[in-house]
């Protein structure tokens, strides 16, 4: 697709946006002069609408304007200003999975047999599968990210924390909301979100996002990996007919890209590549710099089909509210890696054809009590999903018939056929009951009391066949079934108190809970099985402070205790065969430290910030007779931190310049739970921007530079040294340059 092309798709989105009404002089969206992470930002932490100074829990939240104001893509970049909290990549080809490590809490495998650690919510539902996760749309109202165990407030447990994406409403009145961005690698994205009312009572509200562009990762054999092809929507209807409230949402996407940007980093001859250069063609060689590698075309594949319907409704019964949330999701996902890095051979790599269905009830019963002293909220939950993996797997892809071919023994040849198709199905189902309890003991002291039972059932299905010698790659166990329960009672307990309106201090504790499940990946019988839940009870105290309301200061410490922390490991098997298992450690323990800052210095000079501190611990953890306590947890690095400095010029009377500098800092950070050689360094980014007010009410442009320093480090990977000779990697994106015009009215 030409740039041309791409421009006028983008043009044309926002016109057609643009003039689907007309918007009265006097009608507003969010004013983009509040303070767009201001301590003022109303959440629904605990599921009432509070402001985040008054809630006794460590949150982060930015809104849409704050979103804005950063250059913010998507919710994974809301790690440049949240302590303690980390992303990976998608990793398997896909760009679009969302997995996050929360206090050292998190989960990256993207296999059907894995739950998230750290829950994705999008407008109260949680999202099992993230492929398919509409988080770049216009009309965010904000992010909340929520550390520590989640589960009397909402439908899911998780036992890291809770990412939630609130979407605006539409609350009858007019708004528009639209951008255009063209920046490095011929990227153009165009974003748009319409409000308007449709009768008295009856609201609607439509966004649109397009985004095109060329990959930053180059291969001789075809587009750039990392490239951008994304159209994604949303329409949601808000019917307000007090005392009955009705949200019906309706979003959807489509993405066809090449496969995310990696890289062999290293390469040394193992057993398989021995045969793979005897036998097929030579193998392999690493690229000598991170832009440019090759690929085969077959598996470079990051494609995306997602539909999700969504219905709150809420009624009103004078002695409290009755809410009910439905929720549908279904995405399906094409995606694959080239390990090897080259289109000549197909040494190692693979491609996953995913499907999701889940289905969600949630209900809540929420009542003031004690004449509005306290305030009680019992829920009941129930979840079930679908799943389907075929996954393929190459492994000097062809040698069989070569074998076959020099007459090597059809039982050796077959041996070495690790060709393999995966065929896995799962069926999840969750069954839970909660509560909450808030009790203002006098006016300055507050009790919370909260507990869950949690009862969850998989069964799991799995057939695996080599694909050239078409014998069962586990003799006896193609197919076979497995099923297993899990139950769970986990508490929450706080205490809170206001010394002044502006000082809350407040300590908690809470126990999550994350079900067990099975070995997607067994190569032997032996490996065949399932793993054990994992338990964490976490103990918090928090000083939450605003002076003045010029700055504000919160601090939290915390420890958890970890039994039973289930691990993603990598080892070799016998004759060399890589095997990729799930473990439990016996115990860890992670405390530690965080701060966030905010201070306006000035009308028109502002700061803030925040600090993370993580000490991370294995206290028991034993494979194979072997003590593995030394190794370092993964994710889970010593120190993030960020810093913001905001300076608003003004222009005019009317018009102002705001300049900005963004900058985050990770330290050393162990990626995988073997502590390879893959690890990420310590590392600071810069990002710079400067936006300007245009004479058109509620326009502006705005001119930015990501990663100023072009610094580029490792961020995920995979140690295939053992097995297959090489390392794999994924690094963050390069220095990008973009312009934006927005319209905000």
């Amino acid at each position: 697709m030409t740039i041309r092309t791409r421009a006028l798709r983008a043009a044309f989105l926002i016109s057609v946006s643009g003039t689907a009404f007309t918007i009265p002089a006097t009608a507003q969206a969010q004013d983009s002069a509040v303070a767009e992470d201001s301590t003022d930002i109303v959440v629904t932490a605990r599921k009432r609408e509070e402001k985040l100074q008054d809630v006794p829990i460590a949150v982060t939240a930015v809104n849409q304007a704050g979103l804005d104001s950063r250059g913010f893509d998507a919710v994974t970049d809301v790690q440049e200003i949240a302590p303690n909290l980390n992303f990976t990549p998608g990793q398997g080809g896909n760009s679009g999975g969302i997995a996050a490590f929360i206090r050292g809490v998190g989960e990256n495998d993207f296999i059907i047999t894995a739950d998230p650690a750290v829950g994705l919510y999008i407008d109260g539902v949680y999202v099992a599968r993230t492929f398919g996760a509409t988080t770049e749309l216009l009309g965010i109202d904000r992010i909340e990210i929520l550390r520590g165990p989640q589960g009397t407030l909402f439908g899911k447990n998780t036992i890291g924390g809770a990412i939630s994406v609130v979407s605006r409403i539409p609350d009858g009145t007019n708004v528009l909301q639209a951008d255009l961005r063209y920046g490095s690698y011929n990227t153009v994205r165009a974003r748009a979100n319409v409000e308007a009312p449709l009768s008295d009572g009856l609201s609607i509200g439509v966004s649109a996002l397009g985004e095109w562009g060329e990959g930053w990762q180059k291969i001789p054999s075809g587009d750039n990996l990392s490239n951008k092809n994304v159209v994604a929507g949303r329409v949601t209807l808000h019917y307000d007919a007090s005392p009955f409230d009705a949200v019906l949402t309706v979003d959807g996407l489509r993405r066809r890209q090449n496969a995310r940007a990696h890289s062999m980093l290293s390469f040394t001859p193992t057993f398989f590549s021995g045969l793979q250069s005897a036998f097929l063609a030579p193998c392999c060689t690493a690229p000598d710099r991170i832009d440019r590698t090759d690929s085969t075309p077959e598996l470079n594949h990051d494609n995306t089909d997602a539909a999700n319907v969504g219905l709150t409704l809420s009624y009103d019964v004078g002695e409290g509210t009755i809410k009910s949330i439905s929720a549908y999701r279904w995405v399906e996902a094409l995606f694959g890696r080239d390990g090897d890095a080259s289109s000549t051979i197909n040494y190692a790599g693979d491609i996953h054809d995913e499907k999701a269905e889940q289905f969600s009830q949630e209900l809540q019963y929420v009542t003031p009590l004690f004449g509005d002293r306290a305030n009680l909220l019992v829920g009941a939950y129930y979840f079930r999903e679908k799943t389907r993996d075929n996954t393929t797997l190459y492994v000097a892809d062809g040698l069989y018939p070569a074998l076959i071919a020099a007459g090597f023994d059809p039982a050796l040849a077959t041996a070495l056929d690790f060709n393999i198709d995966f065929r896995n199905r799962q069926k999840t189902t969750n069954y839970a009951a909660f509560a909450n309890l808030t009790f203002d003991l006098t006016d300055a002291l507050n009790l919370e009391l909260g507990g869950r039972y949690t009862y969850e059932k998989k069964t799991f299905t799995q057939s695996a066949t080599r694909i050239y010698s078409q014998q069962p790659l586990i003799p006896g166990f193609n197919p076979y079934t497995l099923s297993d329960n899990w139950d769970a009672f986990t508490p929450r307990a706080s205490l809170s108190y206001k010394f002044t309106p502006d000082i809350l201090t407040y300590a908690s504790f809470s126990r999550g809970f994350r079900s067990g499940g099975f070995n997607g990946r067994p190569t032997v019988a032996a490996e065949i099985g399932s793993y054990d839940p994992e338990f964490l009870n976490a103990y918090e105290v928090g000083l939450k402070t605003s002076f003045d309301g010029l700055v504000t200061i919160n601090v939290a410490a915390f420890r958890n205790d970890y039994k039973d922390q289930q691990l993603l490991v990598s080892s070799v098997g016998a004759g060399g065969i890589p095997v990729v298992t799930i473990q439990n450690a016996g115990k860890s323990r992670i405390q530690g430290l965080e701060v966030e800052f905010d201070a306006r210095v000035s009308p028109q000079f502002r700061v803030s910030g925040s600090i993370g501190l993580l000490d991370a611990k294995y206290l028991e953890y034993e494979s194979g007779g072997i003590d593995l306590t030394f190794r370092e947890p993964k994710q889970a690095p010593e120190m993030t931190g960020s810093l913001s400095l905001v300076y608003t010029a003004p222009i005019t009377d009317e018009l102002d310049a705001v300049f900005r500098a963004d900058g985050t800092y990770r330290s050393k950070t162990f990626i995988d739970v073997e502590n390879s050689p893959l690890r990420s360094p310590d590392y600071a980014l810069l990002n710079l921007s400067a936006e300007f007010d245009l004479p058109w009410r509620g326009t502006s442009v705005r001119f930015a530079v990501d990663n100023v320093t072009d610094k580029q480090v490792l961020v995920a990977g995979y140690d295939g040294s053992g097995a297959f000779g090489f390392m794999e990697g994924f690094f963050n994106d390069p220095r990008r340059y973009s312009v934006t015009l927005a319209i905000r009215r």
